[in-house]
């Protein structure tokens, strides 16, 4: 006789086929821009690990950030009748990104990023600003940016590429600076990493230009000490390293 077995009925509400989580492994100036770097991709490690379902995440197309990193400057200003270089230092800077994405694999970023830079001068031998304070710039960044990723799922890799607008604010004693607004332009490279069924974690490194609108040796201020001072190129570059926490909706 042939045995049958009975095969018992799993109640509702109850499934053995979960499904597993996906696991992720994720001063000299010199010395102060790898600090600023490692702490930027610490907390980037530190917020890629959770369980996604890559189907929801699918139907969530908008994705709002708030960020935070390093900002990696050069020099800005150079003497025109003196000689001498005025230095932004690296700085931390923050900010927000807010991406949708019409498609799977391609997106449209409004991004607005700030950071405040020391000054530093390259002859200390010449007065410049106050003796104990040379000043500082404000960079203002607004860019809007198109995105390619590798894949919706956990865990994407993307390249960006955008235009905008930098807005260098110098605040600098015994000089009549003031803020001004210059095309910039801007690559980058990133990952996202999705944690649980909203929330999503995101690396992103960006190469920037600005265009000075100046021709390199003509002047565009000068002091109380009567030193003058122009852009040391037409473009000025810049560079960052941000991390991210924001949510998918």
């Amino acid at each position: 006789m042939t045995r049958r077995g009975n095969l018992r009925r799993q109640p509702a509400g109850h499934s053995f086929d979960d499904t597993p989580p996906y696991p992720f492994t994720r001063t000299g100036s010199v010395l102060s821009s790898i600090t600023r770097t490692a702490v930027v991709l610490g907390v980037a490690a530190g917020l890629v690990a959770g369980v996604a379902d890559p189907a929801a995440a699918q139907r969530q197309r908008f994705q709002l950030y708030a960020i935070g990193g390093g900002y990696f400057a050069t020099d800005l200003y150079v003497g025109t009748n003196v000689t001498n270089k005025v230095q932004l230092g690296d700085s931390w800077m923050y900010g927000g990104r807010f991406v949708y994405f019409p498609q799977q694999q391609f997106g449209v970023e409004l991004s607005y990023a700030r950071a405040v830079s020391g000054v530093k001068t390259s002859n200390d031998t010449l007065p410049f600003g106050e003796p104990t304070d040379r000043g500082d710039i404000g960079v203002d960044q607004i860019d809007i940016s198109g995105i390619y990723a590798s894949q919706q799922g956990p865990a994407s890799g993307y390249l960006s590429i955008g235009i905008g607008s930098t807005i260098l604010s110098p605040h600098i004693a015994n000089a009549p600076t003031s803020s001004s607004g210059r095309f910039a332009w801007n690559i980058g490279i990133g990952g996202m990493f999705q944690i649980g069924q909203s929330m999503v974690a995101r690396l992103d490194g960006r190469y920037r230009g600005t265009s000075t609108n100046h021709s390199t040796g003509s002047s565009s201020w000068c002091d109380g000490f009567g030193y003058c001072y122009g852009y040391a190129s037409w473009v000025y570059w810049s560079g960052e390293v941000t991390a991210g926490l924001g949510f998918r909706f």
